[in-house]
């Protein structure tokens, strides 16, 4: 049990350490918070909902960028013409950010080894040997958790559609179709680019090509804000 529980707490504080060393200092959620008030208030559905979509991935229980969030969500769904509220689809993410996430599986993985090096020192119970070990697997499972959430937005980015219309056409190798027409401010994920196009992905299939220039990137947009600062 011994030798078991330091193996899988090796393995949990490489995994931890990997994930830690992915990431970087994420931006202010205020700043994007209030780029995207700002936009929304302008009427630019599209660049608000990219800053309050990347402000709730900081601060995701934030009820100002949660509220702000969802009426950017329907003014860009009314913009493209939806009119019932039960079409509307506002996103909805774990109410935790990469952050803390990533916190409460360093802490679950020191108690894990706290709680298996207390067991075998001081003769306790088989069971908190037992529960060492499982408090370790829970934050080893969280951490690659949020790796494979890491890889996932790294090969495939999510973005917002920013210019009022986006064309989406088929690619050079398929069947010939009319073009698919996103509105701004609708959520999508990218794929490869080729020259000044993207591939576009909708609920996890590739639906065509677009113009980089009618996307951000939620990662990226920390750098449109200065745009939007107010006086």
């Amino acid at each position: 049990m011994k030798r078991t529980l330091a193996t899988a707490t090796l393995a949990a504080l490489l995994v931890a350490g990997a994930a830690h060393g992915a990431t970087t200092p994420p931006p202010r959620a205020d700043v994007l918070y209030n780029a995207g008030t700002a936009a929304l208030d302008r009427g630019e559905v599209g660049p608000a909902v990219a800053f309050l979509t990347a402000a709730a991935r900081l601060e995701p229980r934030a009820r100002d960028i949660q509220i702000n969030l969802k009426q950017a969500t329907i003014d860009a769904a009314r913009t493209r013409g939806v009119e019932s509220q039960d079409e509307i689809e506002v996103a909805h993410d774990v109410p935790f950010s990469t952050t803390e996430l990533a916190w409460a599986g360093a802490i679950l993985l020191l108690l894990g080894a706290g709680l298996g090096i207390a067991a075998r020192l001081t003769r306790l119970p088989r069971g908190f040997a037992i529960a060492a070990v499982a408090v370790v697997l829970v934050g080893t499972t969280l951490h690659i958790w949020l790796l494979a959430r890491a890889h996932a937005e790294a090969v495939h980015p999510e973005a917002v559609v920013i210019v009022p219309q986006l064309a989406v056409e088929r690619g050079p190798d398929e069947p010939s179709r009319a073009p698919v027409i996103l509105g701004a401010g609708e959520r999508v994920h990218l794929g490869p680019t080729r020259g000044g196009q993207v591939e576009i992905r909708v609920a996890g299939a590739a639906i065509g090509w677009a113009p980089h220039e009618g996307l951000w990137r939620v990662q990226e947009t920390p750098r449109y804000t200065a745009r939007y600062a107010t006086p």
